[in-house]
């Protein structure tokens, strides 16, 4: 065999293995398909070059196709690995005026008046108590520490911004509650209850409606995410508040986001 024609196989078979060492959504859900063993993919995620989409709508994709936490996870972190090691800053384009950060399902903004700003959530605690010395059965509480939340306003009637995922309904993504104040230094709502059988959910009357539309402004929106603008119906009183997002239930897609498996509860106060 002629030694240019060695050199020009061994170039194809480089260039064969190297193809094959990118790995993209669909390699990762064939594998997953094939029911390879997580240990495995994840070793072929770590040692690969890879081409993943991990948009909002990339890992809906995968969730919907049955693909584990855990790969998804590794796969988000190797997709994050070459920008960090990229350039140096210093030899790094500066990034246009159009290309706004975008907004996360971890995120909520209040827009208090003529001022719009992020807010950070709690996870709560959880307590049972019975109630009317257990006459009246048995009632849940989420309990937020300290008696005043850190973020106020005089605004009686705040909106909010909150990234939803185009399949679900902005109202049922979250509640706007009010939060009774308790003299061990608490805010809590009641979440559930009942005496000869049990319900889940914020109580009725802590419950305040709101009007939700379309956020003009989409230009922060992720692939597969509207931004909706929350308010209130009527104004609000003087008092404790949280915007609870039902991100426990949204596993497939705010895990990437949310270190925690609960709802997330974004608490505000009124004050007079």
């Amino acid at each position: 065999m002629k030694f240019t024609t060695v050199i020009a196989l061994a170039v194809a078979m480089t260039a064969s293995v190297a193809a094959a060492a990118v790995l993209t959504n669909a390699d990762v859900i064939k594998m997953s398909d094939a029911k390879l063993d997580e240990s495995i993919i994840l070793t072929a995620i770590e040692n690969s070059e890879p081409n993943f989409d991990t948009s909002a709508q990339g890992l809906i994709d995968l969730s919907a196709a049955k693909v584990s936490q855990g790969v998804i996870a590794a796969m988000i972190k190797k997709a994050g690995t070459p920008a960090k090691e990229a350039a140096p800053a210093a030899s790094k384009p500066a990034p246009a005026a159009d290309q706004a950060e975008t907004m996360s399902p971890s995120e909520v903004f209040i827009i208090d008046g003529n001022q719009t700003r992020s807010m950070r959530y709690l996870n709560p605690q959880v307590r049972t108590a019975a109630r009317a010395l257990g006459f009246g059965g048995v009632a849940s509480y989420a309990v937020l520490r300290g008696e005043k939340a850190s973020d106020r306003t005089k605004n009686t009637r705040p909106a909010f911004l909150i990234s939803v995922p185009n399949q679900a309904q902005a109202e049922s993504y979250l509640t706007l509650a009010s939060f009774a104040v308790r003299r061990n230094n608490s805010r809590e709502v009641m979440i559930g209850g009942g005496f000869m059988s049990y319900s889940s959910g914020i109580i009725p009357d802590r419950i305040i409606a709101v009007v939700s539309e379309k956020a003009a402004d989409q230009s922060k929106a992720q692939k597969g995410i509207t931004i909706y603008k929350v308010t209130p119906k009527r104004p609000l009183e003087t008092g404790e508040y949280a915007v609870i997002l039902y991100t426990g239930e949204m596993h497939g897609l705010v895990a990437a986001w949310f270190t925690g498996t609960g709802n997330s509860y974004f608490d505000f106060g009124i004050d007079p």
